[in-house]
């Protein structure tokens, strides 16, 4: 018997491409704003928890971002933020309106008052049923200014505000900032960004973390290698019109990525977090035959897979521990490679759940779901070992201080009990290899087990069914004319972009944000800059939304035929 208990954190942190990269300009400001709030303070707060490791995984679009960034990317709200308020056009006086708020109301902007009376100024007059452009006149151009800084200011981590004197500064004045502070306060954001990458790699040499990744544009490789992967685990799924058939684009996105990390991380990576925890035999196998010795993937492909069931008592407490909380190991093709499979409840109560609670209850809550694992498993004579794996980005927001109090209560916990060991995943493997394998896997995701996310709604199939129009085209091309290399390598590298699984997130449903309408242009974008980077001239649908396609399309369909 064995009262310890490994635990596993494996934070995913991930953003698509936002770059136009014909002119070098960001159209959606996301990676810079998460790079000020989220990347770096992370694994800096373990540094007081030494006998906390934890796994980062850091999908490859995402540190080309950042890199980008640190050497002065610009992105359409930094040209906002940085340009004389006398100057502002009507134009941009409508996008700082539209634009400044998207951040958690209640975290982000209740919380600064200059910030929320500027909120609350907006919001009287669209209660009256004013537009955006015929309510600019009421602002100033003092406002204007304060608005743009304050979106910066709203997405800086506490962690920064306190330990930066002259970022500090910015919140005591409040207001009427000056064009040289909106410039400079982009620059305090580069310089943390800068650190993002030397700290993980600093970090992960030191023996404290441990860095993964991802197929570089984050796509659904599944998917990739045959669309009809979408039939295996859901059989009624609406395929696109043609079949997207590509192994050898799967295999470029996880050589691309695993280059990338290679180079900014000076060792190769071990484990990786698949694109959605989205798997089939043939991607595994690829995967493995890069190198790579373990995934991490969701609890249902585990059941899915072995015909296991997972039980758990009304509060949510695994009863049955022993099927989940063990690695396997799977053999695909020639290769072996082992799997941990995430606890579901306590990973989604981190993302979705504990931050609406007090960090230290929450904090116990998390700690007492481990306890209970931890004496369901005290029979057995191995460790076992939980994986807790979420979104490492997106959950903070509900949180009062980004989560920081909240993780200092749950390092603090841990840190205390001798008896919980957590560590990293290629750690906990190094000393308890898998002793149970898997015959087969079941292809699907980490939400419902399949792909109905990226595939199968109307908008979602027009989409591959476009993506899979430009690549042959692309391909025709190339066939029948002479590029230079570079060329043919920024048209493929729009290829890869376009089949990043963020752009089927938000088309058709369930999925919808308030920037559709841009994840639309910037899909359609990709595309155009294939025939554009050959100096060919784009087919006009691309000039039309998925959504006005997918509407007109529909309208032909169901028209009544005219009479005679």
């Amino acid at each position: 018997m064995t009262e310890r208990l490994s635990v596993c954190f494996i934070w995913h942190m991930h953003q698509p491409l936002y770059k136009d990269r014909l002119t070098g300009m960001y159209l959606m400001p996301w990676v810079r704003l998460h790079g000020i709030k989220d990347y770096v303070d992370m694994p800096l707060i373990l540094e007081d928890y030494p006998n906390i490791r934890q796994t980062f995984n850091l999908v490859p679009s995402l540190l080309e971002q950042l890199n980008d960034y640190a050497n002065g990317a610009i992105d359409e709200q930094i040209v906002l933020t940085c340009k004389d308020n006398s100057q502002y056009t009507a134009a941009d006086k409508i996008a700082i309106l539209r634009e400044s708020f998207h951040c958690n109301l209640n975290r982000q902007i209740k919380t600064h008052a200059p910030y929320y009376e500027l909120y609350l100024k907006r919001e009287r007059f669209l209660k009256k049923g004013r537009t955006l452009g015929t309510m600019i006149d009421e602002f100033s151009p003092e406002e204007y200014s304060d608005l743009a800084t304050w979106f910066n200011l709203a997405w800086f981590d506490p962690y920064w505000v306190k330990n930066n004197a002259e970022l500090k500064a910015y919140y005591v004045q409040a207001r009427n900032f000056t064009l040289e502070q909106r410039a400079r306060l982009i620059e305090i954001e580069r310089d943390l960004i800068r650190q993002t990458i030397p700290v993980y790699k600093r970090l992960q040499e030191k023996g404290q973390i441990e860095v993964t990744t991802t197929p570089y544009y984050h796509p659904i490789l599944p998917l990739l290698i045959d669309s009809n992967a979408a039939r295996w685990c859901s059989p009624q799924t609406p395929l696109p019109e043609k079949l997207y058939f590509h192994r050898e684009d799967a295999r470029a996105q996880l050589d691309k990525g695993l280059d990338l990390y290679e180079e900014m991380l000076g060792q190769k990576a071990r484990g990786m977090w698949p694109s959605e925890m989205s798997v089939s035999p043939a991607s595994l196998e690829l995967i493995a035959q890069c190198g790579i010795k373990w995934v991490v993937l969701d609890e249902a492909l585990l059941c899915k897979s072995a015909g296991v069931g997972i039980y758990r008592d009304h509060h949510g407490n695994l009863n049955n521990p022993d099927v989940l909380c063990q690695p396997y190991q799977l053999t695909v093709g020639d290769e072996q490679i082992s799997i941990l499979f995430r606890e579901i409840v306590t990973s989604n109560e981190i993302g979705f759940s504990y931050g609406h609670r007090d960090p230290a209850e929450a904090a116990t809550a998390l700690y007492m779901r481990l306890k209970h694992i931890q004496q369901k498993l005290f029979h057995w004579d191995r460790e076992g070992v939980v994986a807790i794996a979420l979104d490492g980005e997106n959950c903070w927001e509900t949180y009062e201080e980004d989560g920081n109090l909240f993780l200092k209560e749950v390092y603090e916990r841990i840190s205390e009990d001798s008896t919980l060991n957590v560590c990293t995943v290629s750690e906990y493997l190094e000393k308890n290899p898998p002793t149970t394998k898997l015959n087969n896997i079941h292809s699907g995701s980490w939400i419902n087990a399949d792909y109905h996310i990226w595939i199968g709604d109307p908008h979602k199939n027009l989409a591959w069914d476009l993506l899979g129009d430009t690549r042959n085209f692309l391909v025709q091309q190339l066939k029948q004319n002479e590029y230079s290399a570079e060329v043919q390598k920024n048209a493929w590298e729009e290829i890869y972009a376009a089949e990043g699984s963020d752009w089927f997130w938000w088309f058709g449903e369930p999925n919808n944000s308030a920037h559709d309408d841009i994840f639309d242009e910037q899909f359609r974008l990709r595309l155009q800059n294939v025939y554009t980077i050959l100096g060919a001239s784009y087919p006009r649908e691309l000039d039309s939304s998925i959504y006005e396609q997918v509407k007109r399309k529909h309208q032909t369909v169901t028209a009544e035929p005219q009479r005679a």
